[in-house]
Parts: C-alpha cells; sequence; structure tokens
C-alpha cells in the first residue's frame, strides 16, 4: 500500500534548517503517524510523501509557503502587562490565545517596562525546511479515523510515538500544535501542521 488520501502513515523523520543544524527528529518519540489528506502535517511534507510505500526513503524540500508560511509583522502586537493579571510574564513563554486569525500560539518576545511584545508567528515561519524522512508503515484509515479527522493509537489519543515531543514547536496535537507529555500538551512535532491533528480534537476513542 502506497501513502494517498484515506490512508495512515507512519514516519521516521530528521529536520534541518538551511544551514544543516537539527531542527527535530523523530528519533526515541518514535514514528509520527498521521491520516494523509487530512492536514495533521505541513502540506510540503506531505506531497512529497504521496505515493511512497513502507521502507521508502527520501530527502523532501519544504519552502515556506507549504510549510509554515512567510513571518508576518502583522502577527506581532503589544500589549499591556496588565493584561497578564496575576501571571509573571517571562520571555520565551508560550500560550493559546484566542486572536483575529483564530486560535494561534502566541510567544512572549520582550518586556520593557509596562508592555509585553507577543508573536504570533510559528517559530519556523520563513524558514525552508529539510526533512530526511522514512516511510515505516501505510494501512487504510478506520472509520472512526476518517470521521475524526486523525489517527488512534491504543490510548485513543492523535498521532503516532505519543504525538512525539518536538522542537519546541508550540500547541498541542489537538489544539494548535502534542508530545509525549499527552495529546493536549503543549509541544509537537515540527512536521504537524500548525492547528492541530485534525477536526476531531482531543478525548476521541
Amino acid at each position: 500500500m502506497r501513502a494517498a488520501k484515506e490512508t495512515v502513515v507512519a514516519i521516521e523523520y530528521t529536520l534541518k534548517d538551511d544551514q544543516g543544524n537539527i531542527i527535530d527528529a523523530s528519533g526515541d518519540r518514535g514514528p509520527m503517524e498521521y491520516l494523509h489528506g487530512a492536514q495533521n502535517i505541513i502540506p510540503g511534507l506531505e506531497q512529497g510523501i504521496e505515493g511512497l510505500a513502507a521502507g521508502d526513503a527520501k530527502s523532501v524540500l519544504v519552502p515556506p509557503q507549504l510549510g509554515y508560511g512567510e513571518y508576518s509583522e502583522k502577527l506581532v502586537q503589544q500589549v499591556p502587562l496588565t493584561a497578564f493579571g496575576a501571571n509573571t510574564p517571562q520571555v520565551g513563554m508560550r500560550f493559546h490565545a484566542e486572536t483575529n486569525l483564530g486560535m494561534r500560539v502566541l510567544t512572549i518576545k520582550k518586556i520593557e517596562g509596562e508592555e509585553v511584545t507577543l508573536d504570533g508567528n510559528h517559530e519556523l515561519a520563513g524558514k525552508t525546511l529539510h526533512f530526511d524522512i522514512k516511510v515505516v508503515s501505510v494501512r487504510a484509515a478506520e472509520l472512526t479515523e476518517l470521521s475524526h479527522g486523525h489517527p488512534h493509537q491504543a490510548g485513543g489519543c492523535c498521532g503516532g510515538g505519543g504525538c512525539g515531543s518536538a522542537e519546541g514547536s508550540e500547541g498541542g496535537c489537538c489544539s494548535t500544535e502534542g508530545s509525549a507529555g499527552g495529546c493536549c500538551s503543549t509541544e509537537e512535532p515540527a512536521a504537524q501542521k500548525q492547528g492541530g491533528c485534525g477536526s476531531g480534537g482531543c478525548g476521541c476513542s
């Protein structure tokens, strides 16, 4: 069987930047599993995997427009420190917030006096991504997986290998970017698309 719409594909991968630095790798997390054609992973990677079978290996180059998009200054904003209430914001902190572009992961980039600078860009926005992938398995998706929009594991969570812990790309497999800590945690494999493992949401079984 080959990777195509309505198949569940498991891949091992290493992601590097233009300089050859490793950004993320499946590594000890085990293969990352996704539902092909359900927008579980970034478009450029999915296109590169299309038609591959178990055992196939390939290098896939993903430009920004087929990855996490170009960097946008429109996603950078300043908010008053008082907006955080009793919480103490710190540079580098990430959190989910509803914006005029929908739910996004925001990163605190700078704190100056009573003003906090937030960045809604994915940390890989504007970057060309270099994937070395190996297809571990391809299988037909189950009806419940198709209806939920993502693959199921023994625990009913989405993704494969525990969703992965990633290089820090934020959001949660079923929110906006999953880790071994759980499907609704705040980190995901860089291969996964910001926005989650499909429309099924958390808690499906």
